[in-house]
């Protein structure tokens, strides 16, 4: 009888769980050998490169057993402007099930970079953000650099609470000028990640 691991996917730069799926020996030594996500599919019953059809294919920069040897972690490279799930959405979970606090996730910051794309895409109206886009690069950066300002001042005062309030203004607005420019949160994580040591 053939062995199925579950294998849940997570995003290497994000930690960003991606995806949960199933991989028997040959897709465990298919993902080893060519460094790309393989899997079994229970219901068609044969092997399967992740994207193969889709184009989102995911690169294994390593993969993990688990204390009792019968799970897996795939670390992935997986770009922003891809998606893991069959839905069209990027994690296959996003469905929230139940929150017992606002704990500020550690992918928070991921949703609000997307939430903050899309206003750019979408334009809605009413939005402070599409008010920032419409204003332009200047008013984006003018922004960023007060609220920059507002932090040292919290910082210098000693005053933590306020600290916290004017961080999370500057990192929205940090993200704003992220979107309008370009740049992803995994391109930050991954030139951060470079400069550990």
């Amino acid at each position: 009888m053939m062995t199925l691991y579950p294998v849940v996917v997570q995003e290497r730069t994000t930690g960003e769980v991606l995806m949960l799926a199933y991989a028997n020996e040959e897709a465990l030594e298919l993902t080893k050998k060519t460094g790309y996500a393989h899997f079994f599919s229970r219901e068609r019953q044969k092997i399967w490169k992740k994207g193969e059809t889709s184009g989102n294919t995911m690169r294994v920069v390593e993969i993990r057993r688990d204390c009792d040897d019968d799970a897996y972690l795939y670390i992935v490279d997986f770009p922003e402007d891809k998606v893991a799930c069959h839905t069209g959405n990027r994690s296959c979970f996003f469905k929230v099930e139940h929150r017992f606090e606002e704990t500020g996730s550690p992918t928070f910051w991921l949703e609000l970079y997307r939430l903050v794309r899309k206003r750019k895409e979408e334009m809605p109206e009413g939005s402070y953000t599409v008010k920032l886009f419409k204003e332009g690069k200047g008013k984006i950066a003018k922004k960023f650099g007060e609220e920059a300002v507002e932090v040292i001042t919290g910082y210098l005062q000693n005053d933590r609470e306020n600290l916290v309030w004017e961080i999370a203004d500057m990192m929205y607005h940090l993200t704003v000028l992220m979107a309008d420019a370009g740049v992803t949160v995994q391109d930050v994580m991954r030139e951060l990640e470079k400069r550990r040591k």
